[in-house]
């Protein structure tokens, strides 16, 4: 008997295609989720995106509850066989809109498809048993030590579970956790010179979006309805999608009139577009090694309208040595991601030990290529979407060993309102990832003004 499949059927497909290709390369998941959205209308793409994405966060929940039901250790069954199996639990215990029938029905089809007639059977039985306990709670996870417990529970890796209850505390690191599993809606950089956020809301909710103040940012707005992208206000290029953090890092000291700034590791351009959209007068330059990175920072520039010359050049040897020529350099420091799991939540099944030794020793070789191009008196920020004390912290103190020249700048007098509270000591502003932003971790250095 054929199984007719709609369109929904094939949205599962798709899904439980883009989560394993996903998990076994080391690309981000939008790179195989732009691949086959095209393929579907606005219903069945929100519906792909929430089944992926859902999946990617819950991965460990999802496993746990496989491997109950199943009797044997994920490693123990067909690897074809995962990406149908989670695809089909996520909806199952997380998606009410999903009939469980029709997610396991779509499942056993595409394991007879993968693999033969007893794999089908196999899936059938698994996925029918959990069907009968669709709820987490009835498939609870039994383990005495209390940092493996809630990694799985959380679906976090243990590591960084660790990590985070001995910096964090059992409190705070339970609201990290917590939020890094909710949803993140979109946030939008307004420009100041094109009339700020008010204007800008204007226009986006007369084309039919709901969207309010961002919380933090003077200059963001959060999308509660509507899609953006679909907007005149994004062709005339009104607006730039940006979390709203990401927004603050760059403007923790405001920018002002004809300063001099440089974006190194500029690509996207978003800190660069928040200084020019806060202060459309500053003398920005903007720099990044990646030739297909530059393609995009120059296709955003052209959409936002907005002049600004652009370098080639690797900030680790940068060409401007070895004169200071800026009042202001900024730079992105690689690193692991760990405030953006929610809206990039295949990073955290791809965390390591060495992986976090790489990135700071990354970081402090960029670092140092680029405070040569700070003048005497002029700042040096570096801003990172972490909040693990190695790449920030760790990789700032081993700067500050090999350029005694710098310092930190006391950011009581730059920070303002409610952000000071984030102040966690001299020179460094971090907010951990909680309601709708994500976490970011900040250090502003400045040379000193007799500095040769």
């Amino acid at each position: 008997m054929t199984i007719r499949r709609n369109a929904q059927d094939n949205v599962r497909v798709a899904a439980a295609w883009v989560v394993e290709r996903t998990l076994s390369s080391l690309a981000p998941v939008d790179s195989f989720l732009h691949t086959v959205l095209e393929r579907y209308d606005d219903r069945d793409q929100g519906l792909l995106r929430e089944i992926v994405f859902g999946t990617l966060r819950w991965l460990r929940r999802i496993d746990h509850v496989i491997e109950a039901a199943a009797n044997r250790k994920l490693t123990a069954i067909e690897a074809p066989l995962h990406g149908v199996l989670r695809v089909a639990v996520y909806q199952l215990l997380f998606l009410d809109r999903v009939p469980g029938h029709a997610a396991v029905n779509e499942a056993v089809e595409q394991a007879h498809c993968l693999s033969h007639r007893g794999a089908a059977s196999f899936v059938n039985a698994v996925l029918r048993r959990i069907a009968r306990q669709p709820k987490l709670e009835e498939w609870p996870v039994q383990e005495a030590d209390e940092a493996r417990r809630l990694a799985i529970e959380m679906s976090h890796p243990e590591m960084l579970v660790r990590k985070w209850l001995d910096r964090f505390g059992k409190a705070r690191t339970l609201s990290m956790l917590e939020a890094n599993n909710q949803p993140k809606p979109l946030q939008l950089l307004a420009f100041r010179h094109r009339g700020g956020r008010e204007l800008l809301a204007e226009g986006l909710i007369d084309e039919g979006l709901d969207v309010e103040p961002s919380d933090l940012s003077p200059l963001g707005l959060t999308v509660r309805r509507g899609n953006p992208l679909v907007t005149r206000s994004f062709e005339r290029g009104d607006f730039y999608i940006q979390d709203e953090i990401s927004q603050v890092a760059a403007l923790l000291r405001l920018p002002r009139a004809g300063e001099r700034i440089l974006d190194v590791a500029a690509a996207p351009g978003g800190k660069g577009f928040a200084l020019r959209a806060w202060e459309p007068e500053i003398r920005l330059v903007m720099g990044d090694l990646s030739p297909a990175r530059l393609a995009v920072l120059r296709a955003n520039l052209h959409r936002l309208k907005l002049q600004v010359p652009i370098l080639l050049a690797d900030a680790g040897e940068p060409p401007w040595v070895p004169r200071g020529d800026f009042d202001r350099v900024i730079l992105d420091l690689p690193c692991s991601g760990t405030g953006t799991l929610r809206k990039n939540p295949e990073i955290r099944w791809r965390l390591s030990e060495k992986e976090l030794g790489r990135l700071c020793d990354l970081g402090l070789r960029l670092l140092l290529g680029s405070a040569q191009a700070v003048t005497p008196g002029g700042l040096l920020v570096a801003i990172t979407c972490s909040v693990e004390a190695e790449e920030n912290e760790g990789v700032i103190d081993r700067f500050l060993d090999q350029r005694a020249d710098f310092g930190l700048l006391p950011l009581e007098e730059e920070v303002r309102g409610n952000l000071r509270e984030f102040i966690e000591a001299p020179g460094r502003w971090r907010i951990l990832p909680g309601g709708d932003h994500d976490g970011f971790t900040v250090h502003v250095l400045r040379r000193r003004a007799d500095s040769k």
